[in-house]
């Protein structure tokens, strides 16, 4: 009886263990087709690939780095058109995986850009509000599967995985495609099914992102990521530019941004404010229409120090503090730091 009980109990493992197995080659076989977004992320490395490979010897590589608000408000086209760099063409490459900040760009381009093959020349990074604060991962199971790898353990454990559930979710999203993107296949899902699911979803999720915003509103936000970040980019030489993106309803800058601006150096533009982009082109008051997404990437080409972009990134680093310059900002971050205080 014993003995039958045991050949049962191995047979339901043997089967619960080829359906595991079976759904996640299921899942490889489909996971491009879940979404744009998921597409986009196994294309990180092809991504990198080509700015290194398409670009010319004496092209400037620039990469713009972002969530859909670069996805969808940065056209590449009216930007080279746009941009007046004397005598020498620009080539450009966009990675912007949906939802995120920078506890994701901080992995997306110190696993796929921080080379010496394939670092671009100037890095724009678009953001807005809260996008560049210290926060941990929304999406740690996305951070293992897509972006990270066994040398970002450290990284990981300071600023997104707390506790023995993190980690454990973690190292089992790092090898299973069917458990990192489970949140996708149940929306997929869900959606078919109730009618009304998906806008019902948008609600809940802004109402507790605003409840999140209540909660960290009293807090002093803090930028030790951002710091790291820009000391990576540098040890590459690259050139960052911070970009404040339009929404439709104006934010401000933290000051605690503006001193690491200050701090490091690096060129802050503010683009806030476009000529001629009205609160109506937001359909979803943050995603742009083509037609502000035209006027931005102009504004945006225009208003850059191209002069200044040129020059290699060298002499930047101090011992004391990897992101810190050891000479005082430019005269076009100075305006544009002082114009978002005043703003």
């Amino acid at each position: 009886m014993l003995k039958q009980f045991i050949g049962a109990e191995w047979k339901v493992l043997m089967v619960v263990a080829v359906g595991l197995a079976v759904g996640e080659l299921g899942m490889r076989a489909i996971e491009t087709r879940l979404s744009i977004d998921v597409d986009h992320l196994k294309n990180f490395p092809a991504i990198a690939q080509a700015l290194r490979d398409d670009a010319a010897p004496d092209e400037l590589r620039v990469l713009f780095l972002g969530n859909s608000l670069t996805r969808l408000g940065v056209d590449q086209d009216v930007f080279k058109q746009s941009a007046e760099v004397d005598g020498r063409k620009i080539h450009t490459a966009k990675m912007n995986p949906d939802n995120t900040a920078l506890a994701e760009w901080y992995y997306a381009f110190g696993n796929f850009f921080a080379d010496p093959q394939r670092a671009p020349d100037v890095l724009i990074v678009g953001f807005e509000g809260g996008h560049l604060r210290d926060h941990p991962s929304r999406h740690p199971a996305r951070l293992a599967h897509y972006y990270c790898d066994a040398n970002d353990w450290q990284d990981l454990r300071q600023f997104d995985l707390h506790g023995f559930e993190d980690a454990a979710g973690y190292w089992l999203a790092r090898w299973s495609a069917m458990y990192s993107n489970r949140d996708r296949v149940e929306r997929r899902l869900l959606d078919e099914l109730i009618p009304g699911y998906r806008d019902g979803m948008q609600i809940v999720n802004q109402r507790q992102s605003a409840e999140a915003d209540q909660q960290t509103a009293s807090q002093r936000p803090t930028y030790h990521r951002l710091r790291e970040f820009i000391a990576r980019a540098r040890k590459h030489g690259v050139r960052v530019i911070l970009a404040a993106m339009p929404i439709a309803d104006r934010y401000e800058l933290d000051p605690e941004l503006l001193d690491v601006v200050d701090e490091t150096g690096i060129e802050l533009v503010d683009c806030r404010d476009v000529p001629g982009i009205r609160p109506e082109m937001f359909p979803d008051g943050i995603h742009m229409t083509p037609e502000a997404a035209e006027r931005y990437s102009r504004y945006l080409a225009s208003v850059l120090p191209w002069s200044r972009l040129m020059e290699p990134e060298s002499g930047r680093l101090t011992e004391q503090n990897p992101a810190q310059a050891p000479s005082s900002p430019t005269a076009a971050t100075s305006q544009s730091a002082a114009a978002a205080t005043s703003g």
